[in-house]
């Protein structure tokens, strides 16, 4: 199967989410949340990873709701003063200090609770997508038109986009003529790096593959 920029749709060579031979991904396991001390996050969470069921209760059954016992969820609280941050707390929510951080260290991080990543991927979308830029005139009207804003950024992201810390030194630069210098490094976009695909993508290859069909 081809999308119509005649590129192969899988799953080496398409991004998820665009073309339409990307259904065979493993499914993702339960995440491990981390976030500010909005309560807001830990009502979100909690209505998200569950199941209903059905108990008994004075000779009938009803429906509780279930939060997902694999669940885990921590919280760095920060407290200020006249705007100057004066002390940084961790609460868990749900699960222990311990579990989270076996957790972590088994995803490849240093196990500890903190928020930098959360928050560098929030601004990052933030940059590229300017419906969810604050104070902005560009506020989505609809949500599919808000989900395919977001999905074409996240394709452009990862297939279209080299990033710099992801580049490789080549262990023999290329010379490009005239008074420019040598090539050092190979570019790479984060599907590169994933060996999702073996080349930049364009932006024509990434807007030819038609997206999935989205509900409200």
């Amino acid at each position: 199967m081809r999308c119509p920029s005649g590129l192969p749709t899988d799953e080496k060579t398409s991004p998820k989410g665009i073309c339409g031979g990307c259904s065979n991904y493993p499914p993702s396991p339960i995440a491990v949340p981390t976030s500010d001390g909005l309560n807001l996050y830990f009502y979100a969470l909690t209505a998200h990873f569950g199941q209903w069921l059905q108990v008994g209760r004075r000779g009938r059954k009803v429906k509780q709701w279930q939060v997902a016992p694999g669940l885990i969820y921590g919280q760095v609280k920060k407290s200020y003063q006249r705007r100057r941050l004066v002390g940084v707390s961790h609460v868990m929510r749900l699960g222990a200090p311990s579990d989270l951080k076996v957790v972590l260290q088994g995803l490849g991080f240093s196990g500890r609770l903190n928020t930098a990543f959360i928050e560098r991927v929030n601004l990052t979308v933030r940059h590229g997508v300017s419906a969810l830029a604050r104070r902005t005139w560009a506020t989505a009207q609809q949500s599919p038109h808000l989900l395919a804003h977001l999905e074409w950024w996240r394709a452009y992201y990862h297939f279209v986009r080299p990033h710099e810390s992801l580049r490789v030194r080549l262990v023999q630069p290329r010379e490009r003529g005239g008074k420019r210098l040598a090539q050092r490094y190979r570019q790479r976009t984060p599907a590169m790096a994933a060996d999702r695909t073996h080349r930049k993508w364009t932006a024509c290859e990434v807007l030819s593959c038609p997206l999935p069909p989205v509900s409200a």
